[in-house]
């Protein structure tokens, strides 16, 4: 096995790594970061289940940020090195987003859909196969997996659905904060559940809970389920909760 070394990793210096690192993207707004910790932990998961090693505590440098500033912090891990940037951005104004499902499916079973990692073609080939502002991804046995840069719920009856992890999604940050304070259904299921579906929602770190107005021919109004978790996730931003 020559330039291989004993995990079966190619040794440093004599090998290319496309894609294989992993990151996460924190929301700061006006200079504090969002979701510290638990952005700490997903990055340890991702890592750890590549076997990369966290060398820099990207924690200690919040001081760091640009005062008053809001934008997205990056923490990226990969086999050779690691590192952070900021951007600065606004919040998104949209009210809602609409959603398309997409050709393109991702691996239940693999590290590019349980994790964010640098391998995101399969990600971006959706959405630019959509004109929705989302797409909708799909696992290789039709089930619902999540958006391609985004997790997803819909509400049916009084029941909140999301897909289970194994189903091929990411614990994304905001969806572990849903589960936490909300009654939610995670499970295997067809895309046609959303055929039923009375509200959609998707969420991210960056967007926050973010209504589907459309989804296909369908329109849908910003439904109270997902009113009321955006709030209670604005509330615990003003309030400092969500700095982790």
């Amino acid at each position: 096995m020559r330039g291989r070394d004993r995990q079966g990793m190619p040794e440093k210096g004599r090998a290319f790594f496309p894609g294989f690192g992993v990151f996460e993207t924190l929301r700061v707004e006006q200079g504090l970061p969002q979701f510290v910790e638990e952005h700490w932990r997903a990055l340890g998961e991702a890592a750890d289940a590549l076997g990369l090693c966290r060398k820099v505590d990207f924690r200690i440098r919040a001081p760091g940020l640009p005062l008053g500033e809001t934008g997205r912090w990056r923490w990226v891990v990969t086999w050779e090195d690691q590192w952070e940037s900021f951007t600065k951005e606004k919040p998104p104004a949209r009210r809602a987003f609409s959603l398309e499902p997409a050709p393109q499916r991702v691996g239940s079973e693999n590290w590019d859909a349980r994790f964010k990692t640098l391998s995101y073609l399969t990600r971006w080939q959706a959405r630019k196969s959509v004109t929705a502002d989302e797409a909708l991804l799909c696992n290789e046995r039709g089930e619902i997996a999540s958006g391609a840069c985004s997790n997803l719920f819909w509400v049916c009856g009084k029941s909140i659905y999301t897909p289970a992890r194994e189903v091929g999604c990411r614990a994304g940050v905001v969806r572990d904060w849903i589960l936490g304070r909300a009654r939610v259904v995670e499970g295997r299921f067809p895309l046609t559940a959303l055929e039923e579906a009375e509200e959609i929602f998707l969420t991210n770190s960056w967007i926050g809970v973010m209504p589907v107005h459309r989804y296909l021919e369908r329109s849908f109004p910003i439904g109270p389920v997902s009113r009321r978790l955006r709030k209670e996730l604005q509330r615990a931003r003003r309030g400092g909760i969500a700095r982790g």
